[in-house]
């Protein structure tokens, strides 16, 4: 690794197109002829013709004839063995952008399939991160650029690995550039975009390649010390590892293995300050994986078998022993890993794995195409594909939606983030943002299950809604079966913008179905009192001529107060409603006239009908008339007469309340709608009934309704109406009750007209 990094800092700039033909392009060229056909690399040469003669004169801030750069970029992607497509549009990819040559001159020399992959990275050359104009027009341009490459990359997997080769030769020669700040802004542009989709896509040669060079412009104290450390500590690094592979390969052959390969690896400075990170210490000699030696075997069994010699001969650290190939990592990546003291005079880790593991740890979602040789063939896992596929969604989502910062917040946290893995209780594994809650995880294994959560039990222990899962919890959903129970609430416990999302259109449809289910209540209401034909009888107009979306929206308008409902009505039943109101006026008319009459008539009031006349007044607040309900008050100097709607009525002493009705009346009961809270415990009703017999009051209706506690205690809510011709009766009543507090605790009281 130090070598490798030591070849990629050392860059010596290419200065004319026949040195390239000597160098890079004679590589490029000899590694294609390895698995590609002779008319396959004929094609290749024709591709650097063309692009040579496209790119011109065009020269680079090193320097450099342009066309180094497209040859570079394609000697890079070689180590994946890439196919023919590939190649051509690795040597074309800024053809587009750079030059006066167009789509169509690349589909007529080439094919379809290399112009829109060319296509597609012209697209992607726009990315930048964070680096927005200020003014809203900018921002709008961005943010398309930012759909259109993503939605370019998940198209075609090619134009991811031939985009981070081509950000590793920018970020090999970003030394050239003369401006500070842009070298630092496309160097976190390269760690927030393309270092997280090399990680996902398990492709670590770019990535090592990539965070090692942008590492060494962010941070170049911290890349420099920790370079010089691991050059001291590894001076003769070929050496050491010369006499590591012996050591082991002896080991093997002793222990009768007839069949293994074994590889190395040196962490590189920004894995180590990484490391230093997680475990907080600024000394670098703190870390013990440092170095690594893989052995590669024929199959599963061969890797335990290799992992018990290496414990029999070494002494293995415990907590650094990992089973990745019985319990794999999300990604797909499978290996066993231990770490032994006694083979050097420091801590040395092996990883065990077969061939096929191997690929997917250098080489990911390209190990499938990178590696074909020998019948041997490589899938992509399953992890990786629903990256890919989460990314097309994303994109396509925003495709035509213009919220730049949903659609930037959702990139990061789906798809370019920190992630943990948890497992469900048969074992899968499931993939979520890091800082998840549990309802995010409900929502990623099916709407059913999330839009009913009951409870949530994790690790075998119920958890509540606010719990933050961590990576290998295992987790479980408990739901309801015949209601949903997801509410507003939710939004506070949800990470995930696709959750979210989901959510907020759930509860939106379930507010749209309430309001709809109010406003046919109101419109029901209203055309039951017009003597009009209710919604959905067989004489609706309403529902004939209107369609289901037209009618529920008139309904929410209806709901919301926003549509009068008589002006809605006249659409449909114009000369019914007109008749109606002409009646009514009539009636009207007629009602006023006998109040009329009725007011011209002196009237006297009774008070207390057993009694005679006695002084009174009238409450100037209601100004009750001789067609009102009223009763009397007695004050501390006379007596009041009101209406029984009366709102003065509410907060008195209902002692104090006398029967009245005018002279020409007959006096009739008063009916007092009374809610109290009843101790749930048997013969406590019983108890209440005998407290009203003895006031001789009677029961008109009577219904028991919720429960809640008071002071410890479960009490019924009990609706009374009772009628009584002494309205006095009350107040001694809720006085009696009162003394009784332990069974009952009075609540509401309401004179009823």
């Amino acid at each position: 690794m130090l070598k490798a990094l030591d070849k990629f800092f050392d860059y010596k700039p290419v200065l004319s197109i026949e040195e390239l033909e000597r160098t890079d392009f004679k590589n490029l060229l000899e590694t294609a002829k390895t698995y590609l056909s002779e008319d396959e690399v004929a094609k290749v040469k024709q591709a650097y013709e063309f692009a040579k003669q496209a790119h011109g004169d065009d020269k680079r801030l090193s320097g450099e004839p342009y066309l180094v750069h497209p040859v570079k970029v394609a000697n890079f992607l070689m180590v994946l063995k890439p196919d023919i497509e590939t190649i051509i549009t690795a040597l074309l990819h800024d053809v587009i952008e750079d030059t006066p040559y167009t789509y169509e001159d690349i589909q007529v020399r080439f094919w379809k399939k290399v112009a829109d992959m060319c296509s597609g990275l012209e697209k992607v050359s726009k990315v930048r991160y964070k680096d927005l104009p200020k003014d809203k027009a900018g921002e709008a341009r961005h943010l398309e650029t930012l759909k259109k490459t993503f939605l370019a990359m998940g198209r075609d997997l090619r134009v991811i690995f031939i985009k981070l080769a081509d950000r590793v030769h920018n970020i090999q020669t970003l030394h050239f550039h003369p401006k500070e700040e842009k070298r630092k802004r496309i160097a976190l542009e390269t760690m927030k975009i393309y270092v997280p989709i090399a990680q996902r896509l398990w492709l670590s040669y770019f990535q090592t390649l990539l965070e090692n060079g942008s590492f060494k412009i962010l941070n170049p104290q911290e890349f420099d010390r920790i370079y010089s450390f691991l050059k001291k500590k590894f001076p003769q690094s070929d050496v050491i590892i010369k006499r590591g592979i012996q050591k082991l390969t002896q080991l093997f052959e002793k222990e009768w293995f007839k069949e293994f390969e074994i590889k190395w690896r040196i962490k590189s400075p920004y894995r180590v300050w990484k490391k230093m990170q997680k475990y907080k210490t600024d000394n670098p000699a703190k870390i013990l994986d440092i170095i690594a030696f893989r052995i590669i075997l024929p199959d599963v069994a061969s890797c335990y078998a290799a992992l018990g010699i290496i414990h029999q001969y070494y002494i293995p650290l415990l907590n650094k022993i990992k089973d990745y190939i019985s319990l794999p990592k999300p990604n797909g990546y499978r290996s066993l890993h231990t770490t032994v003291l006694g083979f050097f005079s420091y801590p040395v880790e092996f990883q065990i794995r077969t061939f096929e593991m191997d690929q997917i740890a250098e080489y990911g979602v390209a190990a499938h195409f990178a590696y074909k040789e020998a019948g041997k063939s490589v899938s992509v896992s399953q992890q990786q594909a629903h990256w890919i596929q989460k990314l097309q969604e994303i994109v396509k989502k925003y495709q035509w939606y213009d919220d730049k910062q949903s659609f930037e917040d959702e990139l990061q946290v789906e798809v370019l983030g920190k992630n943990i893995f948890v497992y469900t209780p048969k074992g899968d594994v499931v993939e979520l943002p890091q800082g998840s809650w549990v309802l995010d995880f409900a929502f990623r294994i099916h709407t059913d299950i999330w839009l009913k959560v009951k409870s949530a039990i994790v690790n075998w222990k119920i958890v509540p809604l606010d719990y933050k899962l961590k990576t290998w919890d295992i987790v479980e959903i408990k739901t309801y079966k015949n209601r949903y129970s997801a509410s507003k609430g939710w939004l506070n416990y949800i990470v995930t913008p696709s959750a979210r999302a989901k959510l907020q259109r759930f509860l939106k449809q379930k507010d749209k179905e309430l309001y709809i289910q109010k406003g046919k209540e109101l419109l029901n209401a209203r055309l039951e009192e017009l003597g009009l034909p209710l919604l959905g009888s067989a004489e609706d107009k309403i529902s004939k001529q209107l369609s289901k979306d037209e009618l529920e929206n008139n309904l929410i308008l209806i709901a919301q107060g926003q549509l009068p409902m008589l002006r809605f009505l006249k659409k449909f039943w114009l000369r019914e409603i007109e008749a109606l109101e002409k009646q009514k006026l009539a009636k009207q008319q007629v009602k006023d006239e006998i109040q009329k009459d009725l007011a011209s008539v002196k009237s006297e009031v009774i008070i207390d009908f057993d009694k005679s006349k006695l002084n009174y007044s009238f409450c100037q607040a209601c100004n009750p008339k001789v067609w009102d309900r009223i009763i009397a008050k007695t004050g501390r100097t006379a007596i009041k007469v009101h209406k029984i709607s009366c709102k003065s009525l509410k907060s008195i002493n209902y002692a104090h309340l006398l029967e009245a009705h005018w002279e020409n009346q007959q006096p009739q009961p008063y009916k007092i709608s009374f809610r109290i809270w009843v101790l749930n415990r048997p013969g406590a009703l019983l108890q209440l009934l005998s407290v009203l017999e003895e006031f001789r009051i009677n029961i008109l209706d009577l219904k028991l309704g919720d429960k809640k506690m008071i002071d410890g205690q479960e009490y019924v809510a009990t609706e009374l109406v009772l009628s009584l011709t002494q309205p006095a009766k009350i107040g001694y009543l809720i006085k009696e009750l009162k003394n009784q507090r332990r069974l009952v605790i009075c609540d509401k009281l309401d004179l009823v007209e």
